[in-house]
């Protein structure tokens, strides 16, 4: 990662519509319980699904094929490459397997109160465990559904990558061997007030590959992966109520032969954040661990309360 994206705007959240517009006294278009005027698509529930009003202009579709009869289905025609009359409905987090209830569609974001991310070094961690197990998910179990799961956790160029490896994935009817994991612990290298920096090592070659602690494998992983996250303050663009969050804006990546290479190149990525800090960025150093233990066993007084342990449970 060289540089933050450039911000967008400010929205979003379907779950805590009723929530937020009571605690900021806004009004918000409120969703209502009738159903699109999209018929819903195989395996659909036919009964009434909320249906979202986005708070954003809809772009071109990406696919020549899609039809969107809705403004949701509108709005995320322009960011995914493979239409599915699906995308008219609003979908609950199971579709991806994660707790997580961010909206898919999202941009960077120019302001908003950061507090509200609760502890910004868990909440970052948290973005990068989502992001990878999201991903090693859908490239378990390609469906044309699966773009929305990459659409929630990155924006940006991890976005585009996810997608298009995704679409891969679905034109050469191909799938990972691998299961959905996700690093056990992330060090955030530094801070800024657009986004953060933060490394991880993941394992490779073997199921189960990514958690440090080796639960799931069989015999020793043969190579590890280290990472570098570049995550950017990002809000939803599905409705009309303000929810920041990170998301994973650029990777970096660097073959390992164990993971015990990880302090050199958090060191490495310090010394870059540092050049960045020299050349005028404001960044901060942090270089601080956070584990899932910490998250699901003691998590934050202030937030996030999510455990990466119940994704896909």
């Amino acid at each position: 990662p060289e540089s933050i994206p450039r911000a967008v705007r400010v929205v979003s959240a379907v779950t805590a519509v009723v929530t937020l517009t009571a605690a900021c006294g806004s009004d918000p278009p409120v969703p209502t319980v009738d159903s699109p005027a999209a018929a819903p698509g195989p395996g659909v529930d036919a009964g009434p699904v909320v249906e979202v009003v986005p708070a954003a202009a809809a772009l071109p579709p990406l696919d020549p094929t899609a039809d969107p009869r809705t403004p949701l289905g509108e709005l995320r025609a322009g960011y995914l490459p493979i239409w599915s009359p699906d995308f008219d409905w609003a979908f609950p987090p199971e579709v991806c397997g994660s707790a997580w209830e961010l909206d898919a569609i999202a941009e960077p974001a120019s302001t908003g109160d950061h507090g509200v991310l609760g502890d910004v070094s868990a909440a970052a961690a948290l973005s990068v465990m989502r992001y990878e197990y999201l991903l090693s998910h859908v490239l378990t179990a390609p469906d044309v559904l699966g773009q929305l799961c990459v659409a929630v956790a990155a924006v940006g160029s991890a976005r585009a990558d996810g997608l298009g490896l995704l679409a891969a994935h679905l034109d050469g009817g191909t799938r990972s061997a691998d299961r959905p994991s996700f690093p056990d612990e992330v060090t955030i290298v530094a801070a800024g007030p657009a986004g953060a920096l933060a490394v991880a090592c993941t394992t490779l070659g073997h199921p189960g590959a990514g958690t440090s602690k080796g639960e799931f494998f069989d015999e020793a992983p043969v190579a590890a992966s280290l990472r570098a996250f570049l995550l950017t303050i990002s809000v939803g663009l599905e409705d009309a109520v303000q929810d920041l969050s990170y998301r994973v804006s650029g990777v970096t990546n660097r073959a390992a032969g164990t993971c015990a290479e990880m302090d050199a190149w958090a060191a490495e990525w310090a010394e870059a954040a540092k050049g960045w800090a020299a050349e005028g960025q404001i960044w901060t150093h942090v270089g601080r661990t956070v584990s899932t233990e910490e998250l699901c066993d003691s998590p934050p007084p202030g937030g996030p309360n999510e455990c990466p342990r119940r994704w896909g449970v």
